[in-house]
Parts: structure tokens; C-alpha cells; sequence
């Protein structure tokens, strides 16, 4: 009788992104283990395309050896948009090919965009049969949820499951005032311009405030934008952070600032929650799920940069709002975010389509 085990499919766990992010947490939570769960990565960055092909074409075959050799009872996959969507529909394929239980996680902040604007009528049915096809579709909000409702014949199999981190211990010694953090990809649609058009406002009624923005993406086009504001002397472009940094800019933020245009549902703004530190976002996305404006954090509209700029001046002015913000959101993540509310969801799911799976 062959072995059982459970498949998970994503990036590589040194990848850049939030999924990666999300499947480090369920190796560090112990889900993995707990589960015996093997990861396939189908995905490599920074390689050539032909060389992206190769790396996929390898994972296939992997994932057609695991099917052989073992009996998987739930393959966990997660998926973005566009080249994400292609890579990940197929492998959808071909585990129900071989009758296994589907958990497809949909992570990507651009899906809808992507399906809406990108995808022709063929494409978009093709989406479609995907998500019907699979035993349970996980999504980051309500948000999301109310767009699935809109877009497909059915969404009982449809759940909400909100990402979860490994909270981060912060006593505050090392917070510096007036010091804002964003960690991302630095473009657009994370508002990178709009926080540095807004910082600019700041500035002039918080002479001592810093900026940090840690992250690849278009760095050269967003100096210059500090350069022509004339506040490069207090912005600071970190690069692509992890581990021990990471922590140390976190721990040393006295707002964390996130003005997307599109999300899913951000790790960077629980991880915030997680060390005591006060949020500033948008209502992009599942955002809204995680922060309360004026409750858990302040919220402003996206694009809107006088009022992100207003924001982030109240939290350094007032320093009560924001210690009370700051703990209102820690107390928001251990309740809805933390991996004492998350991973008993997930097993139950994983649970769930195990006995499916015996009963088959």
C-alpha cells in the first residue's frame, strides 16, 4: 500500500512575496511537518524564461513521480495571476486526473484586474472550470469573497482563510518617532509615489521625520521623485529585506505605511499589528478585513495623498491615538491573524478533504 501524504505546490521558500512568506509560516508553525506535507516549487526568479521552463517542466515530472510513488490525499496550491494562473491551472489538471482533493489558494492582488481586463472570453470561462473544479478555493477577505460571488456559477466551496505570520516581538525600545516604514515591492500599485508625495507634506510639520521603504521594484524612478521633492536627505531606499533586518527596520518604525492600489490581504500590515506598531493603509483589498480605520489603524483612500499625508501626521503629533492604535491592532492579529486562530482553520480543512479522500 503506498504511503500518504499531502502535497503543497507555490514558491520556493526563499522567494520574494507574500506567499512565500505564508508557506515559511506554515514550516515554522509546524503545520507542514504536523501534515506531512512535500513542497513542489513550480516557479524560479530571476532566470531566463527558457530557464522558468525548464524549472516547470522539472516540477511536473516531480509532481507526476510523487502521484506514482505516493497516495496524495490533499495537494494545497497556491496561485497568483497571469504566468501563476497558466503554471498552477495545469497542475490543477492533472492532480484531478488522478483524483486528488484540490485546495486552491488564490493569493494574487491583481486577480481580478487580471481576469476583468486581461483575459479573453475563452480565457475567462477556462478560469471558470478551474475554480469549479477544485474541492475548496481559499480566498484573503470577504472582499474577495463578494468578487468570487459575482464571478462564479457557485461559491460554496469558496472560504475565506485570512494569512497568518509568526508574530514579532517588540518591546517599542527601539522605535524612533516620526519614522515610517513600507515594505514591498516599490511601484505603483503599492503607492510608493503617493507615500513619497505625501512624506513631502509631512516634512513641513515634522521637520524630524524619516521615511524607509524596503523593497526591489523601480527604486531609480522613486529616488529621483525624493530628489525633485528635495527631501532625499530623509528618505531611504533599503532594498529587499528579510530576516534579522527586517525585524530591526519593524522594531525601529513608528508607522507602518502601506497606500495600495490593489492587495490581497497584505503580510506586511499583520506583521505590523504583530509588533505593536500603528498602520496607516488604504481600503484596497482585504485590507479593511485586518484594519478598522480609527479603530486598528487609520485607513485613507487610495490615490489619495493629502489625506495619507494628514495620517501620518496625526500618528506622530498624537502620540496617545497612536499607542492606542497600535494596541488595538497587536490585539486585532492575536484574535483573527495569529497562528492560534489561522492553523486550526486550515486543519480543519485539510481534515475535511482527508476523509474525502479515504472515503473515495
Amino acid at each position: 500500500m503506498k504511503k500518504r501524504i499531502n502535497l503543497m505546490v507555490g514558491p520556493k521558500r526563499e522567494g520574494q512575496g507574500g506567499i512565500s512568506t505564508v508557506i515559511n509560516s506554515y514550516f515554522e508553525m509546524g503545520f507542514v511537518d504536523e501534515n506531512n506535507i512535500k513542497l513542489v516549487s513550480v516557479n524560479k526568479s530571476g532566470v531566463s524564461h527558457f530557464l522558468m521552463k525548464l524549472f516547470f517542466l522539472l516540477s511536473i515530472f516531480k509532481i507526476i513521480f510523487l502521484l506514482l510513488l505516493y497516495k496524495i490525499e490533499v495537494a494545497h496550491v497556491h496561485m497568483a495571476s497571469r504566468g501563476s494562473y497558466s503554471r498552477k491551472s495545469l497542475i490543477v489538471r492533472i492532480l484531478k486526473f488522478f483524483n486528488v482533493k484540490v485546495i486552491l489558494h488564490l493569493h494574487g492582488a491583481e486577480f481580478r484586474d487580471f481576469y476583468s481586463n486581461e483575459c479573453s472570453d475563452d480565457k475567462q470561462q477556462h478560469i471558470r472550470n478551474t475554480f469549479m473544479m477544485v474541492d475548496k478555493v481559499l480566498v484573503l477577505s470577504t472582499q474577495w469573497l463578494d468578487w468570487a460571488a459575482d464571478t462564479f456559477p457557485t461559491t460554496e466551496h469558496f472560504q475565506v482563510l485570512y494569512n497568518s505570520v509568526i508574530p514579532i516581538a517588540n518591546n517599542g525600545s527601539d522605535s524612533q518617532i516620526g519614522k515610517v516604514v513600507f515594505l514591498g515591492r516599490i511601484g505603483e500599485r503599492k503607492g510608493a509615489g503617493d507615500l513619497i508625495r505625501a512624506f513631502h507634506k509631512v516634512k513641513a510639520k515634522c521637520p524630524n521625520a524619516k521615511l524607509e521603504l524596503a523593497g526591489d521594484g523601480d527604486i531609480e524612478k522613486f529616488t529621483a521623485l525624493a530628489s525633485e521633492l528635495d527631501i532625499s536627505d530623509s528618505v531611504m531606499f533599503l532594498g529587499w529585506i528579510s530576516g534579522d533586518k527586517k525585524l530591526s527596520v519593524l522594531r525601529s518604525a513608528d508607522i507602518y505605511c502601506l497606500p495600495s492600489y490593489n492587495e490581497g490581504f497584505p503580510m506586511g500590515v499583520i506583521e505590523a499589528m504583530s509588533a505593536n506598531i500603528c498602520v496607516v493603509s488604504t481600503y484596497a483589498g482585504g485590507i479593511p478585513d485586518a484594519i478598522e480605520s480609527d479603530k486598528d489603524g487609520l485607513l485613507v483612500n487610495a490615490g489619495d495623498v493629502e489625506a495619507l499625508a494628514q495620517a501620518l501626521i496625526k500618528l506622530i503629533k498624537d502620540r496617545e491615538l497612536n499607542a492606542q492604535l497600535a494596541k488595538s491592532g497587536k490585539i486585532k492579529f492575536e484574535n483573527n491573524f495569529s497562528q492560534q486562530a489561522i492553523l486550526p482553520q486550515l486543519q480543519s480543512i485539510y481534515d475535511s478533504l482527508t476523509r474525502k479522500a479515504e472515503a473515495a
